[in-house]
């Protein structure tokens, strides 16, 4: 499931090009489920607007304020990183800033390692460095909507891997037709995997159209943003929906066929 805010002006598609780049630069490599992240919508606003921490900051007792993410881009995003450490006189070295709003900015931290970065917080007035998560993965998990009228922490529940599966696994159709769903539109989910693979042949084998119609658009979409590369998944969707007659249908297979063969 998209973490992103649905935005009018789309920020410019992420490319291997931007990718490589900024790896060169810092010397890095960026966690994958970040750039995965990125090739569905290059940085913007999120669903979310807060990230539960361990420390007492300025935002409040317990969290941190945050409604977006860079993207990557030359001299744009995580490649101001340089500008905004000089700018706002962070020391700290061996990081890539990937979002902040100018006193206080979240950062990869990469001291000890070039390929499993922490995740910190920088505060630039009190000079607050503080460790918010292990990995990348695990400061996505800890963002969720904060009501600040009510001082109640709302939280956008983004099913879990555990929950996801636990669909795919029903007996009931629908919860089987909304697992496949989550499963392809979830960037952290594994598209190899075989019970993926049986539950989108049930679906297509009892669904309805509405729910084959809603799965071939969601893997259309990712195969599109390169969110799905993998081959065996690409190739069961388009062998369920060359036994479909429905026009949606046949257009959603056709639409994929038409990017797989302008990228070949």
């Amino acid at each position: 499931m998209s973490i992103w805010e649905k935005e009018s002006d789309k920020p410019p598609k992420l490319t291997n090009k931007d990718v490589e780049l900024a790896e060169a630069t810092f010397g890095v490599k960026l966690p994958k489920n970040y750039i995965k992240m990125l090739k569905k919508q290059n940085g913007g606003y999120l669903k979310t607007d807060a990230v539960r921490v361990e420390f007492t900051n300025d935002d409040g007792d317990g969290y941190i304020l945050l409604d977006s993410l860079y993207g990557i881009k030359p001299d744009e995003g995580v490649m101001e990183t340089e500008y905004y450490k000089k700018e706002w006189g962070i020391t700290k070295g061996n990081i890539v800033i990937i979002a902040g709003n100018g006193h206080s900015f979240v950062a990869l931290d990469y001291e000890g390692t070039t390929t499993t970065p922490k995740v910190i917080f920088i505060d630039t007035e009190s000079s607050q460095i503080e460790f918010i998560s292990h990995t990348f993965e695990e400061f996505i998990d800890a963002m969720y909507l904060l009501d600040i009228d009510d001082d109640e922490q709302d939280t956008i529940h983004l099913p879990s891997s555990d929950e996801i599966r636990e669909l795919a696994l029903s007996a009931d159709i629908a919860e089987v037709s909304k697992g496949v769903y989550l499963w392809i539109c979830d960037y952290s989910m594994p598209k190899d995997e075989a019970l993926l693979f049986t539950a989108m042949e049930r679906v297509y084998a009892e669904g309805s159209e509405h729910q084959k119609v809603e799965i071939a658009s969601a893997a259309r979409m990712e195969i599109e943003n390169e969110g799905i590369i993998d081959q065996k998944f690409i190739h069961l969707i388009l062998s369920l929906l060359q036994k479909e007659d429905d026009l949606d249908l046949v257009m959603y297979k056709e639409m994929i066929e038409e990017f797989l063969s302008t990228e070949g």
